[in-house]
């Protein structure tokens, strides 16, 4: 019997994470670029900032060329665009944010996915680039990150628009269903592994 999905989060509703998103308006436009390949990942964490997020939109692709809606989000003059993505030539964020409001383009997909994106878009390549140190590790452990200083999409909001709205404390909401959905992960595969345990072994009749 199929499992029954959640509308709005997408999750089967055992592990739906809905009661503890919030709303929380922005200064800051967001435009989320995701990986084809993201988009049906059930722990992935773009979809879940867009509900949090209603100053914000999320689109899927590799190639932004052909897509007016991208071209218009990132050339409004009145919320010039910038890139959260590391590179030579970056500023921190944390420290040296730029002057609001802006339009925060975020790439969402692994490191070898967001490279390909940036590399094959021009137009995302231009933008200037901003990044930042984690304060502290991500706490996305249901997911092997390239190390300890790679945080989640969400998490990356959480510190960006906190740096850009000059309000940390409120985007720390942000990581309410993100929690939810990695303690609902971990109690899953915690119940699995237990219940591999509890096999009866075959017992085979002792050699003549």
């Amino acid at each position: 019997e199929p499992r029954q999905l959640c509308g709005r989060c997408r999750r089967p509703l055992t592990v739906c994470y809905c009661a503890e998103l919030s709303s929380l308006p922005t200064q800051t436009r967001v435009v989320l670029l995701q990986h084809p390949r993201e988009k049906g990942n059930a722990i992935g964490t773009a979809w879940m900032a867009s509900l949090c997020l209603p100053n914000s939109e999320l689109h899927v692709g590799i190639r932004w060329s052909e897509q007016s809606r991208v071209h218009a989000a990132i050339n409004n003059p009145a919320a010039p665009a910038v890139l959260l993505y590391p590179g030579a030539d970056a500023k921190d964020i944390l420290l040296d944010p730029p002057k609001g409001p802006v339009t925060l383009v975020v790439v969402d997909g692994t490191w070898s996915q967001a490279k390909v994106v940036v590399r094959d878009n021009p137009m995302l390549a231009a933008l200037p680039r901003y990044a930042f140190n984690a304060p502290t590790p991500s706490e996305y452990r249901i997911r092997k990150e390239p190390s300890d200083e790679v945080v989640s999409t969400i998490e990356s909001l959480m510190y960006a628009l906190g740096a850009l709205e000059g309000d940390t404390e409120r985007f720390a909401a942000l990581l309410r269903p993100f929690r939810a959905m990695v303690n609902a992960q971990l109690r899953f595969h915690t119940g699995k592994r237990a219940r591999k345990k509890k096999r009866v072994p075959k017992v085979f009749p002792p050699s003549p």
